[in-house]
Formats: structure tokens, sequence, C-alpha cells
């Protein structure tokens, strides 16, 4: 029968349900599986009325389709067909890998234990769809749940999703199938076959789906939120400074080591201008893949930065840059050590060595007309030029490593009357150095790099000064301030300009014959790779104080 316009006649969904005889769900289960076809229109899906009528004629033989709103399912026995396909689930699972060759001809390559391995886990699955449609409404929530760790499983193996539907829809079509081939055998006309399917099987594989699905995406998340939490642990742990601005150059983001870097809060600098915050008189563009800044922060400090961004990009579009923050200021510093070092060798060796061996030779030519008190006393003066040439030796080590180990320093808070305390226990003669730290205070530092510091500050302070020396400590701002106070002369003032900068003849004040110019230049690098300053100021009283700051923990 055709339309006016040569079209084949369409009726609505109403009129088709009336027309099968079967409930308006019914019949959109039936286009679902894919036994009705439809047409859209502007009021709903529009059947071919020569479609119906072809799909009475397959399946009732004349008579009219299981009504499935009356209750009449029930005595057409429809557990007696589920457990049916229950016995055919091995041959339905065989028949799966068969057509997922098909689909994937990978899949025919698979090794024999392999191709075991799918079946067998077909066959769980067919035989779970069957166990949730024989439940129908009585499914508990721990079958659900075994359902739903399946799909998780697969998404921890790092099996696709599309793979996955696959799967599920070969086994929906498979046991959709199975139930009109069992039912044909069994005598039953093609109404119970699609009752059966329209009521148990199609929902229970819907719940399947659902449940698989969940499982699938719940641990695709899990895993998600576990590599976020990993990377943002990672990132606020680095030592490095990491930063996010967008196209204007305003910060959005900062970690905790970009703000130790530029010796400022992170809720101080997100939202102002990256130039600003690095410094307003700093050439730098936010475009640059790799820049080295030299850069005065709002304290004084001059920092050395080797600045690395990439763009950011959003559906193609540039929406800021990501940047990694690296502070050179100790690698740079400690190049120009090393090369003063060679420069200081040749002055701080010579004097030792020179009376060493004019010593030695006089004993060697004249030693025999010493008396032992002259010999003892020279043998005295030999002694303490090898220990000043020792000293000098740990001290090389020291600057010759420093730049690697700045590298690697390891911030966590720590409590810094602790920490001064196990300093103190490896200085010679401390014993009368007084500790004034309230317990409890914390700083964000490496405990190593803080206890060399105090040390050397400590051991400055008995060997230059005078007693008694006292450490302090107290929270500025955003900072600790560390103080090792003695009650010497001081340093004079034409030398407080150089005692951190550089390796210099008179770096120290030399108020001991053996001071050669290297402690404090290693304090001021291992207090600045921790992000703090080191500075020296006269004593309120007198003296000398020497101060460090740490960021507070």
């Amino acid at each position: 029968m055709m339309s006016g316009e040569g079209e084949p006649k369409r009726i609505s969904l109403p009129e088709a349900a009336g027309m099968l005889s079967l409930p308006v769900e019914s019949v959109v289960a039936l286009v679902g599986a894919g036994y009705l076809r439809t047409t859209p229109s502007s009021d709903g899906p529009r059947f071919a009325l020569g479609d119906l009528k072809a799909f009475l004629a397959r399946n009732a033989e004349g008579e009219p389709v299981v009504d499935l709103s009356d209750g009449s399912l029930d005595d057409l026995d429809p557990q007696g067909l589920l457990d049916a396909l229950d016995g055919r689930a091995e041959d339905m699972a065989r028949r799966a890998l068969d057509l997922l060759v098909t689909v994937f001809p990978e899949a025919g390559r698979w090794p024999l234990t392999q191709q075991a391995r799918f079946i067998e886990e077909a066959r769980m699955r067919f035989e779970a769809i069957l166990a949730v449609a024989s439940l129908g409404d009585q499914v508990d929530d721990e079958l659900i749940d075994e359902l739903a760790e399946v799909g998780a499983d697969a998404a921890r193996s790092s099996t696709p999703l599309p793979e996955v539907l696959l799967v599920l829809r070969i086994s929906r079509d498979l046991v959709v199938q199975t139930a009109v081939e069992v039912a044909e055998d069994r005598g039953r006309h093609w109404g119970l076959a699609l009752s059966l399917l329209l009521t148990r099987v199609l929902p229970a594989m819907d719940r399947l789906t659902d449940a698989i699905a969940r499982g699938y995406w719940s641990a695709v998340m899990e895993r998600q939120e576990e590599s976020r939490a990993r990377f943002a642990n990672m990132v606020e742990q680095s030592t490095d400074g990491v930063y996010e601005v967008d196209v204007t150059g305003r910060i959005r983001y900062a970690n905790t080591a970009f703000g130790i870097i530029l010796g400022r809060r992170v809720d101080e600098i997100i939202g102002a201008r990256l130039i600003e915050v690095l410094d307003p008189a700093t050439q730098f563009a936010l475009d640059s893949e790799q820049s080295d800044v030299v850069i005065r922060r709002s304290d004084g400090v001059v920092r050395v930065l080797d600045i690395r961004s990439v763009e950011r990009r959003v559906d193609g579009e540039l929406v800021g840059y990501d940047g990694a923050v690296r502070d050179m200021t100790a690698a740079v510093r400690f190049e120009e050590l090393r090369n003063d070092f060679l420069a200081l060798l040749g002055h701080e060796l010579r004097q030792p060595l020179t009376v060493i061996v004019g010593l030695s030779a006089t004993l060697e030519v004249h030693g025999d007309e010493f008396e032992w008190p002259s010999v003892e006393s020279v043998g005295e003066k030999i002694r303490q030029q090898a220990e000043r040439i020792t000293r000098l030796a740990d001290d090389l080590y020291e600057v010759s490593r420093l730049e690697y180990d700045t590298q690697l320093v390891n911030r966590r808070p720590l409590d810094i009357a602790a920490t001064v305390s196990d300093a103190l226990a490896g200085v010679a003669d401390a014993g009368g150095v007084t500790v004034d730290i309230p317990a409890g205070l914390l700083v964000l530092a490496d405990r190593r790099r803080v206890e060399q510091v105090v040390a050397n500050l400590v051991d400055n302070a008995l060997r230059h000064g005078d007693a008694p020396v006292v450490v302090t400590a107290n929270v500025h701002g955003p900072e600790v301030v560390v103080c090792v106070h003695d009650a010497g002369h001081g340093v004079p003032l034409a030398s407080e300009e150089e005692l951190f900068s550089r390796l210099s003849l008179t770096g120290l004040p030399r108020r001991s014959p053996d001071g050669h110019g290297l402690g404090l230049a290693l304090v001021r690098g291992l207090v600045e790779a921790m992000g703090g300053r080191v500075w020296y100021e006269p004593g309120a009283d007198g003296g000398a104080d020497f101060r460090f700051t740490l960021p507070t923990g």
C-alpha cells in the first residue's frame, strides 16, 4: 500500500502498538532490539505498514504477538527457556570468539591460552546475563557490584572502552539469536522468544551494561585521580618553582618552591603579574622558551634564575603559559668561588707550605745542634701548619660538591631548636654556647644543610669572637630568623660588604691567624639553596650578629 507520493504508508507508534497487540513500551523495545525499523518525523517515530504486516506473518503465523501486559508470559514457562539458554553458555562463548575474530582479525592469531581465557570470560558473562534475567527485580547489590568489578578490571588492564562495548554487543546479539533458536527447537512460536527477550533478557543486558560501564568509568576516574594526586604532590614537593599564568601574564598557580625562590608567600603572588613578581626592571617575555634572568627581590637579595616556559592551549587556542624556574644563584656563585679558590690556593697554601718546608730543612741541616725544647717547638709549628692545610682541604671539598648538592635540597618541616642542638654536638668547645629558641618552632628546610650552617656560624663565633655565644630564633612574617651572636669586637666596616660575597684573602676578619675565607661563603651558598638569605650586623650591645632566614614550616 502506497501513499499519494509513492511512499509506503506509515503509521504512528500508538497505531503500531495496537496493530501488534503490544504495549507501546514493548514496541519501543522491539525497535531497540532491531526487529522493527522506524522513520523519524516531527510527531514521533513512524512505522511502515508493510513492515508491521511482515513482522506479524513471520512471528505469529497469523496469531497476535503475546500481549506482555496481561501476565500471560507466566504461562509460557520463561524460566524453562532461560534454563535452556544457560545450557548453551559454552556454545555462545565459542561463537563470541568467532564473531570477535571477524571484527578484529588479530584475535585469530591469539595463542590458545589467550583464546581459552576469552572463552571462559565470555561463558561467565553469559551466565551473569542469564542470572540477572532470572532474578529480575530481585537482583541484589552484591551481584551488581561483581559486574561493576568486571568493568573495573577491564579499565585497569587498559582494555579500550569500544572493545568492551563491542564484546557486550556481541553478547547481546548472541543471547537474542540463541533464544530464538532454543524457542524454535522447543516447538514454540517466536512470540515466546520475543516476549522473553523484551521482558527479561534485554533489561538484564541493560543492567549488565550499566554495571560494567559504571565500574569501568569508576576505575578510570580513580586512576585519573591517583595520577592527578601524584602529579600534584610531585609539583608541590619540587625544589624548582612551577607557575601558571594566563595570556595577560597574571599568575593563576604557583607552587611553594616558587614562593621560596622569590622570598614571598604563594598567596601574595596569585593574581599578580609575573613580571612584577619577578622584578619590574627585568627583561622577560612570557613566550620565551628559556631565559636566564637576574632579579633583585623585594628584600634586596639578587637571584639568578633559569626560566623555561611552554604555551598552554585549549582546543588550539592559546590560554596561557606554564613555566618552571630553577634558582641558579648558588651554581653561578660557586662557579665564581671555584675560580677565586684557584687564586686563593696560590696564597693560602704557599704560606703554610713555605713554613713547613723551611722548618723541615732547618731540622734536616741543624737538627743535631738543637736542644730538645727547640725541636719540640719546631715540631709544634709544623703540626699547626699541617692542620691549617687540612682545614683548607676540607673547605675545598665542600666548595667543590656544593653546586651539586644544592640541586638535591630536601625541604621538610623541622624543629629548629632540635636541629640547632644536633648541630652543636659536632662543634668543638660548644659546651658554653647558649641556645634560646622556643620549642616547636618549625622551618621548611633541609636538616643536614641547616646543621652545616649553624655549625659553621657557631665555629666562626667561637674562633673569631668572644664568649658568650648565643643562638636565638624568632618568627618574622613568613620567615624564621636565626641569629648567632658573639661578644667579640665585631667586623670592621670595610669588610662587611664582602663577608659572604666572594672568596678573598681578607674576606673574614682575621681575628686568628688561621682564618682562610671559606666558611661564610659556604654558609651563604647553603642558606640560599634553601630559599633563605644571610647577613651580618653589629650586635646591639657590641659583638657580632650573623643572621639567616628560613621559610616557616
